[in-house]
C-alpha cells in the first residue's frame, strides 16, 4: 500500500502522520482494506468529508487538518466500515438512520483500541 502525504506549509497540521496510517489500518479487518492501495493525506480542507474512499482509483483519501485525532480516527474507520459492509451511501448523502448503530458499533470500539497508539509526537511544518 502507498502512502502519500500533502505538504503543508501554513497551520494546522495533519492531525495524523503518515506512520500512523499502518496503525489505524491493521486494526480493522484485512477485508475491508484489501481493495484500498493508495492512503492519500490531503492537504485539503475537511469539510464535508474527512475520509472518503474511490472505488475506482482504490484510494482512500484522509483529510485531516482542524481535527482532532479522535474525530479523525472515528471518520476513517466509519467510512471503511461502510465500504466492508457494504453498505451503499450515495455521494454527498448520510447514512441511514437503520445503518448507523450498526457501524457505530463497530468503529467505537476501535476509536479506543488505536486512539493510544498513534504518534503523539509535535507536528513542525515546512518553511
Amino acid at each position: 500500500m502507498k502512502i502519500i502525504e500533502d505538504k503543508v506549509k501554513l497551520y494546522p497540521p495533519h492531525a495524523i502522520c503518515r506512520e500512523d496510517v499502518p496503525k489505524i489500518l491493521s486494526a480493522v479487518p484485512q477485508e475491508w482494506v484489501a481493495d484500498i492501495k493508495i492512503v492519500r493525506l490531503s492537504a485539503a480542507n475537511p469539510h464535508p468529508h474527512v475520509a472518503a474512499y474511490n472505488p475506482f482509483d482504490y484510494t482512500l483519501t484522509i483529510k485531516s487538518r482542524c481535527l482532532t485525532k479522535e474525530r479523525t480516527l472515528h471518520r476513517i474507520f466509519t467510512e471503511v466500515a461502510v465500504h466492508g459492509m457494504g453498505i451503499t451511501v450515495r455521494w454527498g448523502k448520510k447514512l441511514q438512520a437503520r445503518d448507523v448503530s450498526r457501524v457505530e458499533n463497530v468503529v467505537a470500539p476501535l476509536v479506543d483500541q488505536v486512539l493510544p497508539l498513534l504518534s503523539q509526537r509535535k507536528v513542525w511544518l515546512d518553511r
